[in-house]
């Protein structure tokens, strides 16, 4: 069954028998690039599958509120008071782009979470999907080949993946364009861990896709993250979102090793508030990633459903890796 069949089938049975928001619901959100417009994406310098607009983010913000939910970040989870139904909006990766969320955060009063990759602002090379796609657009290959490119590639190590894109565009291609694209500057970063608004979370320190390597090097990149977040920006961070959502049952031990007290995925679920203290559940938090420009009502009304398909199935496996993670402890 494809994806975008199981998302209609879902959104047929979400709208069929409506649900409101409980006390124990925690829904997370993730996004990656912002931008101003739609139209900002025919420059073919971001990977088209991640931006959202600022104006989404507002409109979401707004439906959660008119839905009774308290919006938190990972610090206030972390201290176990939180009541629901609370929504939690997190970005991955760092960014520059980000940056333009603080004045609405500012305006709406609202917390959120960017989980940093660390390397990315130490370094100031340009993502490596982002590459892929401005390049290979500039050589006219279609956007679905790339895309089907991009999958084949995450199944290499990190150190792999920036050979192949130096191999085949040249090391001059890591470099950003520019604010578009661009990751934020060690001083950027630094000024962002300030506002209180805002929690800065472990993204890897290479983004690693973690199942990718062995055990040592994952915990070798979260350790990295770690000191270079706490290095950057004086605070030690609490929240971890896996990249690319993958973990094992090892990597779920590694990050309770190294003191994280929440992880988030990219499997489509709501978490339930009550059982955060079980390591098993605060360090597997499922996360919808599917939102659209224009189509945030459509997938906050996924999000609230009923379990559906695409939910059961992510829940299964949240539990198989989770079940293996208790075995290994």
């Amino acid at each position: 069954m494809t994806g975008k069949l199981v998302k209609a089938i879902d959104l047929t049975l979400a709208r069929l028998a409506p649900r409101t928001a409980s006390a124990g619901d925690l829904v997370v959100f993730v996004f990656h690039s912002l931008i101003d417009r739609p139209d900002d994406l025919r420059k073919e310098l971001l990977d088209p599958y991640q931006p959202a607009t600022v104006d989404d983010i507002d409109r979401l913000v707004g439906l959660l509120r008119a839905r009774g939910f308290t919006l938190v970040n990972g610090r206030d989870l972390a201290t176990g008071t939180v009541t629901g139904p609370a929504a939690w909006i997190t970005f991955d990766d760092g960014y520059a782009n980000n940056l333009k969320l603080l004045p609405l955060m500012r305006r709406r009063g609202f917390p959120a979470t960017i989980f940093v990759s660390s390397a990315h602002i130490e370094s100031g090379e340009a993502y490596w999907w982002d590459v892929l796609h401005r390049e290979a657009r500039r050589r006219k290959v279609p956007a679905t080949d790339i895309a089907v490119r991009r999958e084949q590639m995450k199944a290499l190590p990190i150190a792999a993946i920036r050979e192949t894109i130096i191999a085949e565009f040249g090391a001059a291609a890591l470099r950003p364009t520019g604010d578009d694209d661009r990751p934020m500057t060690p001083a950027e970063l630094a000024e962002l861990a300030k506002e209180p608004l805002m929690e800065i979370g472990n993204h890897t320190h290479t983004h690693t896709i973690l199942p990718v390597v062995d055990i040592n090097a994952q915990r070798a990149e979260l350790r990295a993250c770690q000191e270079a977040l706490e290095r950057l920006t004086g605070q030690l961070p609490l929240s971890l979102a896996y990249p690319n959502g993958d973990f094992t049952s090892a990597t779920v031990a590694a990050a309770d090793e190294l003191g994280l007290r929440l992880a988030v995925t990219c499997l489509p679920g709501r978490a339930n508030l009550t059982r955060l203290s079980a390591a098993e559940s605060r360090l597997t938090i499922g996360r919808f990633g599917s939102l659209r420009h224009g189509r945030i009502e459509r997938e906050l009304t996924l999000a609230m459903a009923m379990a559906g398909i695409a939910t059961s199935l992510a829940e299964r496996r949240r539990r198989q890796l989770v079940t293996a993670s208790s075995r290994h402890r």
